[in-house]
């Protein structure tokens, strides 16, 4: 059998995510353990994925007796985390890591929302910031400039004009500049999007190598991806700019992977949907966010989809 690039990629990453929880499982307090760890996972969505993937497997096992990995040289090692509650501790370490990436953007940030929790923040100008649930922004108020940046999740913002100091939001490496309008701007695993409810914004920068300049009226929106720095606009009625203020999750041609993404934040459960193409998948819909579970049903049932409850902490969304 011939194994391309990609295989032999996907195989990589899988055996890297293996070993990183044998690694955590055996040498907990192994120094610069923790901190290679979240670097690796944070390094790009591939990796992310993968360790979903293995934390699901471990869940998946927890009734096994035995497990046969591909590799035999590796056999003796991961049957001794299958013995003895290692499936347990596993499925806390995937747990604990998730928490650890939020930890540090919190470290950055002047102002953050916890799960399923909003948070308006009125700044030093009068300009208002209304946070979705787990998102955080610094703020960098100084000369001239009033800057803001989203560190995670995603945020409606009402700017108050004024001419001689430019309003900036740095979103990855996007930035988008106003004098006075409102807008939301919203960091996903795949995208930075950008919705203009009133007034124009521009935005610049440069992803992926790609050069980003738009300038949006009000009703478009923009997603940048971040691996190849490409730019798909959509038009929205005004009133579903950031819907998520309402309580609605309003999407069009999004993957169902990057919606579970946003669902996640108003969902107190880790939710894991380890079919691939199932997450790839594109729909458009509103969404109900006060009801998170009865939205990922609504979300994948017309694919086939089934969202299984494995815990009060723990969601699957398969197939099968």
């Amino acid at each position: 059998m011939i194994f391309s690039d990609n295989d032999a990629r996907a195989r990589a990453i899988s055996d890297q995510a293996l070993d990183w929880l044998v690694r955590m499982r055996e040498n907990p307090d192994e120094p610069g353990l923790r901190g290679a760890f979240e670097s690796w996972i944070l390094e790009s969505p591939e990796h992310r994925r993968e360790w979903e993937k293995t934390c699901h497997l471990w869940k998946a096992m927890g009734q096994a007796s035995d497990f046969y990995p591909r590799k035999p040289a590796r056999r003796r090692v991961r049957k001794r985390l299958i013995v003895g509650g290692a499936v347990a501790a596993g499925l806390a370490i995937c747990l604990l890591v998730f928490v650890a990436p939020s930890f540090l953007i919190r470290l950055q940030a002047d102002y953050w929302t916890e799960t399923a929790q909003t948070r308006t923040v009125t700044l030093a100008d009068g300009t208002t910031v209304l946070l979705a649930p787990d998102s955080a922004i610094a703020i960098g108020f100084a000369g001239r400039e009033r800057r803001v940046t989203l560190l995670s999740g995603e945020a409606f913002f009402n700017v108050t004009h004024d001419e001689a100091h430019p309003f900036r939001v740095a979103a990855g490496d996007v930035t988008v500049e106003v004098l006075g309008t409102a807008f939301d701007v919203s960091i996903a695993e795949d995208n930075i999007a950008i919705g203009l409810a009133r007034g124009s914004v521009k935005a610049t920068g440069a992803v992926a190598g790609a050069p980003v300049d738009r300038t949006l009226i009000p009703g478009e929106i923009i997603m940048v991806d971040h691996s190849t720095g490409g730019v798909r606009e959509e038009k929205a009625d005004v009133a579903d700019i950031g819907a998520w203020r309402e309580g609605r999750l309003y999407v069009t041609n999004a993957t169902i992977g990057s919606v579970i993404e946003q669902l996640q934040r108003y969902h107190s459960a880790w939710i894991s949907i380890p079919d691939a193409s199932l997450a790839r998948q594109r729909v458009t819909g509103i969404y109900d966010l006060n009801a998170p579970d009865q939205a990922l049903g609504a979300l994948v049932d017309p694919y086939g989809g089934k969202v299984r409850k494995v815990s009060n902490l723990f969601r699957v969304v398969s197939r099968f």
